[in-house]
């Protein structure tokens, strides 16, 4: 896990300035490179996991002198792929994975990403090709972000500050990308909020070669239908992946929650600890004031069945006090308040571990939000129920309901499913979305918005069902934009590494290959449950979703009230180029389901001051 940089033209002074500003994501060593036969260069900043000695820093350069490859991620199958290019004739000087992957590379070019297992983004060159390869991984748990320089040129970075540390980057707003923020609260891939700055795609791979860029998707979820999964089989799967993310020479621990996703994790952890002789893992859990949000119980009853090393950290308003930190670390705005939970808890577990596995995608893979369930009930109401009385009468009905009883979480379901648009693309749009593209209107002063980012993401996944439709949509927008966005970018500004066992490629396909009635059979994560059935207590299998979420509503409305005063300014909000009246009514009418909006609005008030 590190920091990678780098550019075309390359600058020697630059490319020291651009690895300065991933110092965080690697304080184990740091080196740049420059291709002989090009002006091109390489940046690295290291946290070393695998293979600690000399042997193992980056850039890395093949014994020819041609090919240098600095590279992000962990590739947990390296040992086998070594063994395979060990029977072919390749050498190796170094235990580390880097090495594996550049002989790979240097052999196999492109080809050679789909037999990589694990989180990675890279860039590699190739003198005799001269070639410039970026890749990201298959779902994007790493980031990549690029920018076209003059001339041709490119330049490229593990994150986006470090990408303008470089002169030739276009720094100003994207106006289109503040649309996206306002309806997701994180700007979807391939943009970001500076006109000049892009992100490599999950699953993509970008060549540069004699000034032109291509770039290609590599892989894609795929929902065909397969060999039917059992609980028996899928264990196998989560036994596999949790090993393979256990693969480290530095101790490694976990997030632990009082969930199933983490929980079957742990449970994991810990028995693989037992079979190699080894200490029970540590876990670490953040604790509330409030109970509504607290699972500090369930969490230690957890770690004591397993006999796990707990500790517990507990969450303080004052978290959000770090958001000048926050918005640095994303580089851009970022409105979902989780990120400041998953940076302190990565701070406290960092005093302890350098790997720490979380259960982030669980509900992605194993279909666990309400909405899909909500999906396919849409589109049978949509069939039984004429559209003249759904929007005629049945939608006003459900407009017309008392705040008091819609801020109830189930009665605000129950009026978003009534009211929801159609088709399919935008009634899923209305429910995953924030502002609303009416809201979105009033807040810029426009008449046209660019597309729902959600909705064409589902337009473009050419599912067979609704439930492939929205799971795909999700793997492609709200698992990296959002939950893989804030743990890489949280995890790392305190140098530590999230690796995610649930979002193991071979297990997704496994799951997505059933039928969508077997994936929502019995209830939500129905699978997931029996196959942890053998390792968790019954409790724990069945203990309803809280989430990890910070009461932001008490927050804003209490401790944080003055952060809000600060930064939600008339001439603060017209300096974005946004409206001031529509802020005004949500700051006035002070609902919870406005926390987030008002949240959002904040943090890009605060990095469009930070900005300059």
């Amino acid at each position: 896990m590190c920091g990678i940089a780098g550019s075309t033209a390359a600058d020697p002074t630059i490319l020291a300035a651009m690895a300065e500003r991933l110092a965080h994501r690697g304080p184990d060593g740091r080196g740049q490179w420059m291709a002989p036969e090009a002006s091109v260069g390489l940046a690295h900043t290291r946290l070393a996991i695998i293979d600690l000695t000399a042997e193992g820093a980056q850039p890395m350069v093949a014994a020819s002198g041609r090919q240098a490859l600095t590279y992000n991620g962990e590739i947990y199958n390296y040992r086998a792929l070594r063994a395979e290019l060990e029977r072919q004739g390749e050498r190796f000087r170094s235990n580390s994975d880097t090495e594996v992957l550049l002989a790979l590379l240097r052999r196999e070019g492109v080809a050679a990403l789909d037999k990589l297992v694990g989180m990675f983004a890279f860039a590699y060159w190739d003198g005799e090709r001269s070639e410039l390869l970026l890749a990201r991984d298959r779902l994007g748990i790493k980031p990549l972000v690029y920018a076209p320089l003059a001339k041709g040129g490119l330049a490229f970075a593990s994150e986006i500050e470090a990408l303008r540390a470089h002169p030739g980057v276009d720094g100003g707003p994207d106006r289109q990308a503040l649309s996206d923020y306002l309806a997701c609260l994180y700007v979807p891939a391939p943009q970001t909020l500076y006109a000049g700055i892009r992100k490599v795609p999950p699953g993509h791979w970008l060549r540069w070669r004699k000034g032109a860029i291509e770039i290609q998707p590599w892989w894609k979820p795929r929902f065909e239908r397969a060999e039917a999964a059992s609980p028996e089989t899928v264990l196998d799967d989560l036994r596999q992946a949790v090993r393979d993310c256990l693969v480290a020479d530095v101790e490694v621990g976990c997030f632990l929650s009082g969930g199933l996703d983490s929980g079957v994790i742990a449970a994991l952890m810990a028995e693989a600890a037992r079979e190699a002789g080894r200490p029970p893992p540590r876990t670490f859990t953040m604790t509330f004031a409030s109970e509504a949000y607290d699972e500090r119980a369930a969490a230690a009853a957890t770690a004591h069945h397993l006999g796990c090393r707990h500790q517990e950290l507990p969450a303080e308003p004052v978290l959000a006090q770090a958001l000048p930190e926050m918005i640095a670390a994303f580089g851009e705005p970022f409105g979902n308040p989780t990120a400041l939970l998953v940076k302190a808890l990565s701070r406290a577990a960092r005093d302890h571990v350098k790997v720490a596995l979380v259960g982030d995608g669980g509900d992605e893979v194993f279909a666990g939000y309400p909405r899909y369930q909500g999906g396919l009930w849409a589109e049978r109401y949509a069939a039984w129920v004429p559209g003249p009385l759904r929007r005629g009468l049945i939608a006003p009905l459900a407009h017309a309901l008392p705040e008091s009883q819609t801020g109830r979480h189930g009665w605000r379901r129950l009026r978003e499913f009534l009211t929801a648009p159609d088709p399919a693309p935008e009634r899923y749009a209305s429910w995953v979305e924030y502002f609303s593209p009416s809201e979105r209107r009033d807040l810029m002063g426009e008449t046209a918005l660019p597309p729902s980012p959600i909705a064409e993401a589902y337009r473009e996944s050419h599912a067979t069902s609704p439930l492939d439709a929205m799971q795909d949509t999700d793997l492609r927008t709200f698992l990296p934009g959002n939950l893989l966005a804030y743990g890489d970018a949280m995890s790392m500004a305190h140098a530590l590494e999230l690796r995610l066992p649930l979002l193991d490629h071979r297990l997704l396909g496994r799951v997505a290959g059933m039928a969508p009635e077997r994936r929502l059979a019995e209830g939500k994560k129905t699978l997931l449950k029996q196959a942890a059935g053998p390792l968790l207590p019954t409790s724990i299998l069945n203990r309803p979703k809280i989430g990890f979420n910070p009461p932001m509503g008490a927050w804003l409305a209490g401790e944080l009230r003055p952060l809000v005063a600060q930064y939600l300014s008339p001439a603060r909000v017209a300096k974005l180029g946004l409206a001031w009246k529509p802020v005004a009514r949500l700051l006035a009418e002070r609902r919870r389901d406005n926390a987030l909006k008002i949240w959002s609005l904040l943090v890009l008030v605060a990095w469009n001051e930070g900005r300059a």
